[in-house]
């Protein structure tokens, strides 16, 4: 599962299995002399339900004999465009073709294989700099973080100091409007303290979610921090302890590399982070630790925010030395065709990838995602199985193993963007990422499965699903992370995140996150592989429902594709600046020939459709914006949630 980082948080951040019965003996009664009756015929036979049959298949052991080649070091953890990733492909494309899957892709030196080119741009953090006034200060030595090409050549720093860069009814960094777009906003890592040294935020000054010197720490303050639109965010740690904990604390966006398809342009990346030590911080805002020490001891006798007195310096510059390489990386495809539906197409996914080799230490990525793609490999040979003994499914169905998830969810875009079978064929994506583990909020209660999306495009795919694992010996089906408000973001996080913005009805399957999540102890050793299988055995009953059904499932009205187009004077009246007292968010409107862009506080402008009368969306996020008649508002909808706009 893709890590949401900060650079690319979305827009709005915001009972026993069923057998065949075998029939019972009759008995007939005759009476003497007579010719003996015919007897009567035995009541039909319930016809055998082969999902079970076949379902059956999906074994612990099976499943094991895969992830253990699949997670091992030989493996070198996966990583998209390295030897790893490369051994991982060949692999699962000579399991689909012994399972006698074939090859869909045409033109391809391997039917089974669909390569794309790629660039990859990395950050040498030792050779990148930020200088201010003559001394000169060096990546790994004063800061580390992730930049873009907002500096690949030298540019001139902006500093805003912004305190703590907390925004709360009781206690704001920004009671004063300022606008930071473009700037380089200097905040301090962890939380304000009263002059007892508690917390001034946390239930009974216990520490909050913004104590954390850590990744963790920052990403409490998205809400008030990312839609701000500044271009950096320069993070200070508080002694020099806590700045030698920055490797580890700040882990997960270290050696961050940015790829990108062969000749796409770059993408603009909305922010750098720098975590600096306290003098890099404190040499930027025009002071010394100390003194920084001292702003950090008047804000606890206030209790409150308060006036920094900081200058910062207008002789600063930054340069990144940023190196970029091409490689090809691959899809792989199995293909099942279908029988008399086998024009249609049911997608089961997974993405392969992992993280690769750090620091000389393999991040082996068992259960993520070697537990979604032995999964996959598992039911291919369920369902070709079934095939080859005359139980084959009506519609078609792709194994698909995508590549690249880690890195921006990049092999499932390639393939929706030049998709081997139509997407307006493709019925639905039953995508796993993650199905090995027992979270700790289900230890000891029995077996279960995170449901997402299913939902959010289809009100019949989500009937389908609950329908079907009532009738197979149920799971606990929890839906903590579909709702849309929940911190994890976990709808945008994997490969079916592609197929819904193209409006193919998902369900995205996961056992949830855990401790060793990226992290290099990701290993077979944790996996419960019983409960893993009847995670599996309920998406393979899944989507035999789904291949087997009359009619395909339905989208809801909404996201069906309408011919309407609104009047010139209602894009008039629409376009203006509107602002949410829910959400620290603006977004502009204006009009474009026919069409309606928006663009939201510090983020890339977008066209919206238009659907109906004062109706708008944007499929890649599955945002839907809906004007009121009467007055200058909207509300704005993703995926359930509802936030609403009035106009400034």
């Amino acid at each position: 599962m893709k890590t949401p980082l900060p650079l690319t948080l979305a827009l709005l951040l915001a009972a026993g299995a069923a057998t065949g019965q075998t029939p019972g003996k009759v008995k007939i009664k005759t009476k003497p002399g007579r010719n003996a009756p015919t007897a009567a015929p035995a009541p039909a036979a319930a016809p055998t339900d082969w999902s079970v049959t076949y379902a059956q298949t999906i074994t612990p052991a099976g499943l094991k004999s895969d992830l253990d080649v699949l997670a091992s070091d030989a493996y070198e953890g996966r990583e998209t465009g390295k030897k790893g990733q490369k051994m991982a492909a060949d692999y699962i494309a000579k399991a689909f073709a012994a399972d006698g899957l074939a090859g869909p892709v045409a033109g391809s030196d391997n039917p089974y294989i669909q390569h794309f080119g790629m660039k990859r741009t990395s950050l040498d953090l030792a050779g990148s700099t930020v200088k201010v006034g003559g001394q000169t200060f060096q990546g790994k030595r004063d800061f580390y973080g992730v930049m873009t090409d907002d500096f690949a050549t030298a540019a001139p720093l902006q500093p805003v100091f912004v305190g703590y860069g907390i925004k709360e009814e009781k206690y704001s960094d920004f009671a004063a409007p300022a606008d930071y777009k473009g700037k380089d906003i200097i905040l301090l890592a962890g939380e304000p303290l009263n002059a007892q040294g508690k917390s001034l935020l946390g239930a009974e000054g216990k520490p909050s979610a913004y104590a954390p010197a850590s990744l963790e720490g920052l990403a409490a303050r998205r809400k008030s921090i990312f839609p701000l639109g500044a271009r950096t965010i320069f993070v200070v740690m508080p002694t020099a302890a806590a700045y030698a904990a920055v490797p580890k604390t700040f882990e997960q966006i270290m050696g961050h590399e940015d790829l990108t398809f062969d000749g796409e342009e770059k993408k603009k990346q909305g922010f750098n982070i720098l975590v600096v030590s306290p003098e890099l911080g404190a040499k930027l805002l025009g002071t010394t630790p100390a003194g920084l020490d001292k702003y950090r001891q008047s804000v606890a006798k206030a209790g409150k925010a308060v006036a920094a007195p900081f200058k910062p310096v207008a002789t600063a510059t930054a340069q990144a030395k940023l190196n970029t390489e091409p490689f090809t990386t691959e899809n792989v495809l199995g293909y099942l065709e279908g029988g008399d539906k086998k024009d249609e197409l049911l997608v089961v996914s997974a993405h392969y990838d992992h993280l690769g080799v750090k620091d000389g230490v393999v991040f082996n990525g068992a259960d993520d995602d070697g537990s979604g793609t032995v999964s996959v490999l598992a039911m291919a040979r369920a369902f070709s199985q079934a095939k080859k003994e005359g139980h084959g499914p009506r519609r078609s169905i792709l194994f698909l193993a995508n590549t690249g998830e880690e890195e921006g969810l990049l092999g499932s875009q390639y393939y929706t963007d030049h998709p081997v079978f139509p997407l307006e064929k493709t019925v639905t994506d039953l995508n796993i990422d993650m199905v090995g583990r027992v979270d700790s909020l289900h230890q000891g209660k029995g077996d279960y499965v995170y449901l997402v999306g299913a939902d959010r495009l289809s009100t019949e795919l989500n009937a389908l699903s609950e329908a079907t694992n009532q009738q197979y010996n149920p799971l606990a089906l929890d839906y903590k992370y579909n709702d849309p408000a929940d911190p994890e973001q976990i709808y945008y996080r994997s490969d079916h995140y592609n197929f819904a913005k193209h409006n193919v009805p998902i369900i995205f399957y996961t056992s949830g996150l855990h401790p060793q999540y990226h992290k290099a102890t990701d290993d077979v050793e944790f996996i419960d592989f019983p409960a893993m299988a009847r995670r599996d055995q309920l998406i393979f009953h899944t989507a035999w429902a789904l291949a087997e059904r009359d009619a395909r499932v339905a989208l809801k009205p909404e996201f069906v594709k309408t011919n309407f187009a609104p009047t010139s004077a209602d894009l008039d009246r629409y376009a203006g600046t509107y602002a949410s007292p829910q959400i620290p968010l603006k977004i502009t409107f204006t009009r474009e020939g026919s069409a309606l862009k928006a663009q939201a506080t510090g983020q890339p402008a977008f066209t919206l459709e238009a659907v109906s009368p004062g109706v708008f969306k944007f499929d890649p996020a599955q945002l839907r914006v809906e004007f009121s008649p009467e007055q200058p508002t909207f509300k704005l909808k993703q995926g359930g949630g509802e936030f609403e706009f009035k106009k400034e």
